[in-house]
């Protein structure tokens, strides 16, 4: 069992603007790093840790965990904001260098976020289990979009994007000739395949899930506020205003629990909304600032005990519906 005395949290996330040099890639593509946090938002979320009584040490992304690890360095549980650069695995880059040298950490573990980041896989998962989902084609190239037999509208997005990357007010489509214009569109701008199934209207929702398996329970449902006469879904633009900042969330009509603690996250594996980046304004149960999770509200009057995901089930930390545009 860790002690929870003077706990000792690394922190690691990607920074808005950062450099790709380490990442041996080529030029960024546009909006490449919508999902990274701000300092600001890095600041904070220390702040509170260490308010919390643990003692934060800043990490940063992927080639500086993996140099200090390299050199020695230890910490009692990882806080893992980071989203990771390249790849359907990008999500699951931290998890999996921290289950191999067994540093537990928050959130979910590198198979939830594999496969959570995929959009089509998450859908198939999901139908095995016996969850109904809309039925989805997947755009591979420009000739597979001959063969697309869905009733319209229909709505077009990357296959393995967050934040709303790639949808814009063109990715509902109403006829043939608009499908192919986005999803030429898509392919050429992301560099990936093109997720299509039938439009689904309504509000977006994101559910915070602490604990796992028959542990696991919702601490709070929050839904993002935009005039939906203007926008029906919530595009990339959407979810920021002029000056970049993400925009109002809001909470739903689903009372948070009882027990819950005001101001009180529940230690490093506390988190706002589950799946949904520290810079992101949606508070569990009512609107917080951009950079401010000291209003999540969390129904443990303790916090937990860290455990390592590798001997364990994995957390509870994604959720996947085929209603959200994103």
């Amino acid at each position: 069992m860790v002690s929870q005395s003077r706990l000792v949290v690394g922190l690691t996330y990607n920074l808005r603007g950062e450099s790709v040099e380490h990442f041996g890639a080529g030029p960024p593509r546009e909006g490449y790093d919508a999902e990274f946090d701000e300092w600001e938002t890095v600041q904070t979320v220390a702040g509170v840790l260490e308010g919390l009584g643990y003692r934060c040490v800043l990490i940063g992304a992927l080639p500086a965990l993996m140099e200090r690890l390299l050199r020695g360095e230890r910490w009692d549980v990882v806080f893992n904001l980071a989203e990771g650069h390249h790849g359907y695995g990008r999500e699951a880059q931290v998890p999996a260098l921290l289950e191999e040298w067994r540093i537990p950490f928050t959130f979910s573990d590198s198979l939830c976020l594999s496969l959570c980041l995929h959009k089509p896989t998450t859908q198939l998962l999901l139908r095995q289990a016996g969850v109904t989902t809309a039925p989805f084609a997947v755009v591979r190239e420009p000739h597979d979009i001959d063969g697309i037999d869905l009733p319209y509208p229909l709505f077009a997005k990357p296959v393995a994007e967050g934040t709303s990357k790639g949808i814009g007010a063109d990715s509902r489509v109403d006829d043939a000739r608009e499908l192919r214009s986005t999803c030429t569109r898509l392919l050429q701008r992301h560099g990936q395949p093109v997720m299509v199934e039938p439009y689904l209207p309504g509000p977006e929702y994101t559910v915070g899930i602490l604990g796992a398996g028959a542990d696991a329970r919702a601490i709070g449902v929050s839904q993002t506020l935009h005039d939906r006469r203007t926008t029906p879904f919530l595009t990339d633009l959407r979810k920021r205003d002029a000056s970049g900042q993400p925009v109002p969330c809001g909470p739903s009509r689903t009372p948070a629990p009882r027990s819950a603690s005001p101001a009180s996250p529940s230690g490093p594996g506390a988190r706002s909304v589950a799946g949904t980046p520290a810079g992101s304004t949606c508070g569990a149960t009512q609107p917080v600032s951009p950079t401010s999770w000291t209003s999540t509200r969390c129904p443990a009057s303790a916090p937990p005990t860290p455990r390592c995901p590798s001997s364990g089930p994995a957390p509870a930390g994604r959720t996947a519906s085929s209603s959200r545009a994103s």
